[in-house]
């Protein structure tokens, strides 16, 4: 996103300002989006949506009480303190520290309100009766998405004060809303052309470009961590772009099983066998003697120290691999997929990558 790059204003008081007035339009379509969605289905998932953007935005108005900058900045992950080097010496009446949170928050809310709008608009039945999907696939991923909000949700209501986001890696916020966003867009997919909102076209081009240039060092640390996996999921992505009629086969059984092995590779069996004695709630996380996904994930985040962010870690790489069954029923079922909606998954494989390889090496570590 733009907002550490818009630090280079020095009115940095009036940037935020600006923001919050930015922010406004969103908050009337919040509440159009909740009146419209009042006897809908998609209401539970779309407001939960609704409250975190809400929160965002009450913290963003926060106030900063100058008495705890020496404290918030001591308490600080090195990844913000690192962020707000290059200004630290040009504002005076607001913390650096939170000045850039605050920015940061902007950005966050702004693609936060774009997926209340696109999520309003999925309807999982529509898309089961257009491609004559079973329904215990249609039925998995809604379920999915609704886990996915409400752990999101979940996350914000954990981070109360402007402090809590600043003592987790920079990454973790942003990245928890381009996952939830880049969701919402490979949905959108499906519908067809003419049910979508034109209107939002340009936003919508905007902030799937912000997201590919986020997520474009994913290859790099996928390399890091195995190299063996990095070169197939090259090809896939290099399918993306060429014109052999099986590309969609290609990208799709790559993706499918990337996330298992990664995982794999990531929580080893012996390793995350040895860390689950000393785990308190042990539920879940063997089966039949291996490790479950949920054991790995949570193996994965255990430096972290956030149930809220491992939770919808959890439920997130859960609903990638649904939205990989349903793209790949779609194409089973001699349904050419576009352009578009190969971009999409390819995108939210992108965007999952990066977060988790992200907090696998370790960028927590103060």
């Amino acid at each position: 996103m733009e907002a550490i790059n818009r630090l280079s204003n020095p009115s940095y008081l009036s940037v935020i300002e600006q923001m919050e007035r930015t922010l406004e339009p969103i908050r009337r379509q919040q509440l159009e989006i909740s009146r419209a969605l009042e006897l809908s289905g998609a209401a539970a998932r779309t407001q939960e949506i609704v409250i975190a953007n809400q929160h965002w935005q009450e913290l963003i108005k926060q106030p900063t009480a100058t008495s705890c900058i020496a404290e918030s900045l001591a308490a600080a992950h090195q990844s913000w303190l690192e962020r707000i080097k290059p200004i630290q010496h040009d504002f005076s009446h607001l913390s650096q520290l939170q000045a850039s949170a605050k920015l940061a928050l902007c950005d966050t809310s702004l693609r936060l309100a774009a997926t209340e709008r696109l999520m309003a608009g999925i309807d999982f039945e529509a898309i089961r009766s257009r491609f004559q999907i079973e329904k215990p696939v249609i039925s998995g991923l809604e379920s999915s998405i609704a886990h996915v909000a409400t752990s999101y949700g979940s996350l914000a209501e954990a981070l109360r004060e402007i402090s809590d986001i600043t003592r987790l890696p920079a990454f973790v916020l942003p990245g928890a809303t381009r996952e939830i966003y880049t969701t919402s867009f490979a949905l959108e997919t499906l519908r067809p052309l003419d049910e979508r909102n034109e209107d939002e076209a340009e936003t919508k081009i905007q902030l799937v470009a912000e997201a590919e240039l986020e997520t474009s060092g994913c290859i790099a640390l996928l390399q890091h961590v195995d190299p063996g996996l990095a070169r197939p999921y090259i090809g896939a992505r290099d399918a993306l772009h060429g014109n052999n009629a099986d590309r969609a086969r290609h990208i799709l059984s790559s993706l499918r099983e990337l996330w298992n092995h990664l995982l794999r590779r990531l929580a080893p069996d012996d390793s995350v066998a040895a860390w689950i004695p000393g785990i308190a709630n042990q539920k879940d996380l063997l089966h039949e003697g291996k490790p479950t996904r949920r054991a790995r994930v949570l193996y994965i985040c255990r430096e972290l120290n956030s149930d809220p962010l491992t939770d919808f870690l959890m439920h997130d790489t859960r609903a990638l691999v649904k939205l990989i069954e349903l793209f790949n029923r779609v194409h089973e079922l001699e349904t050419e997929l576009t352009d578009e909606q190969l971009r999409a998954i390819v995108l939210k494989t992108d965007s999952w990558l990066m977060y988790i390889l992200q907090i696998s090496a370790g960028n927590f570590r103060r």
